[in-house]
């Protein structure tokens, strides 16, 4: 197809014919870029005069100047567009009061093509191979959102909103049918390139870390879980689902191979560049832990408390920033303040969970309100307010 215009709108704005290109990233108006967009975008349309001045002007109340500002960026988009030396027809036509983009003009554009390939690979009738084709053909497509330089233009949100929902769709049904071809090495691959334009579907997230586990790369899906969980807390506030807990706890109940060397075992289970604080852990974990000092406290009746540290601010929902800065700060200072022996652990986007051993209520209460006087103290100062509950460990009953 060398003798079509291949226009890109994935990632960015690019036309090319031959070995000539244009594109957004060359220092012109906005405006001349925001028409020619809009134009091809809407190529199979005719658009009025007045449109196209409420498009670009939508605040202008002088007719005439608007009239005039029009007639310059039609003569500048056209002076951009000669760049790629096409000069069988005119590219822009003007016919009455309307304009359009030339439909007699032969070209390709990604967004086209992209639409097709994932109609043709979600017809279920055809056969696995054929729909795979299309699904990679589609996705090497979708280089990053539709116009990202527009994205907070009004017309463009509906248009980027659409392709990534079938872009994020496309992806679903494409990792599905690999997983059924066992191809989890393609999973892994579609998934961390998948992740750079998304990073919070937590769908393509899942298969990430459950292609690495099946793949063999354990440690590599624990630290990817580990990433996610932090990523999900501190950028967006959403805390990671039922699914991709049970998804953690298979990677670690599989994560040692047998071994018979006790010493090497022990030198697994030393922890590494330990330092003299609190220690934090995963809040599956931190249950695993309960469960134990549940069963010691019942035999041997010593007392255990909870304290739930949370954070809150003024607005009901807080910017998740602050939110996380001040998460960040509370974590060093439970940790500097705290025994060794103790164990906490974040329980939500805005709460950490304590374990407090050998303690009773007057102590941890001590022990709650120098927490709260260390994180008000500590620098940077925050509007960020604290606060804590405390309640006994209930020992185990153990069935009889």
């Amino acid at each position: 197809m060398s003798d079509h215009i291949r226009i890109s709108m994935f990632g960015g704005f690019t036309l090319a014919y031959g070995t000539n290109v244009v594109s957004d990233q060359d220092n012109r108006s906005k405006k001349v870029w925001t028409l020619l967009e809009y134009l091809i975008t809407f190529h199979t349309c005719e658009i009025s005069h007045d449109t196209l001045i409420r498009l670009l002007w939508p605040d202008s109340v002088n007719a005439v100047d608007a009239e005039n500002a029009l007639k310059t960026i039609l003569h500048r988009a056209r002076t951009t567009l000669d760049a790629l030396g096409y000069t069988d027809k005119k590219l822009i036509l003007h016919r009455k009061d309307n304009y359009g983009w030339n439909r007699e003009v032969p070209f390709v554009l990604d967004t086209k093509l992209f639409q097709e390939y994932c109609e043709t690979a979600s017809d279920a009738n055809l056969p696995v191979s054929e729909r795979l084709k299309n699904y990679r053909s589609a996705i090497s497509l979708y280089k990053g959102r539709f116009l990202p330089k527009n994205s907070n233009d009004d017309w463009a949100i509906p248009v980027a909103g659409y392709y990534h929902s079938l872009y994020l769709n496309a992806v679903h049904d494409f990792i599905r049918l690999l997983l059924a071809s066992k191809c989890f090495s393609e999973v892994e691959q579609l998934c961390r390139s998948v992740s750079v334009i998304d990073p919070y579907d937590e769908t393509v997230r899942y298969h990430l870390i459950q292609s690495l586990y099946m793949t063999g790369k354990r440690k590599e899906a624990l630290a990817e879980y580990q990433y996610v969980m932090k990523l999900f807390y501190d950028t967006y506030g959403i805390n990671p689902s039922d699914e991709l807990t049970s998804l953690y706890q298979e990677v670690t109940r599989h994560l040692h191979a047998p071994i018979s060397d006790l010493f090497a075992i022990r030198e697994r289970l030393r922890e590494q560049n330990a330092k003299k604080q609190a220690y934090f852990c995963d809040f599956s974990v931190f249950q695993n832990l309960y469960h134990i000092e549940a069963r010691i406290a019942s035999r041997s009746g010593q007392s255990v408390f909870l304290c739930l540290i949370s954070l809150s601010t003024e607005k009901e929902a807080p910017d998740h920033p602050l939110m996380a800065a001040a998460m960040a700060k509370m974590a060093d200072t439970i940790g500097s303040l705290l025994r060794a022996g103790d164990v906490y652990s974040r329980y939500s986007v805005s709460q950490y969970i304590i374990m407090l051993s050998a303690a009773n209520y007057e102590s941890c209460t001590r022990i709650g309100e120098r927490i709260l006087k260390g994180f008000l103290n500590t620098k940077p100062k925050l509007s960020v307010r604290a606060d804590y509950m405390l309640s006994e460990l209930e020992p185990l009953n153990f069935e009889k």
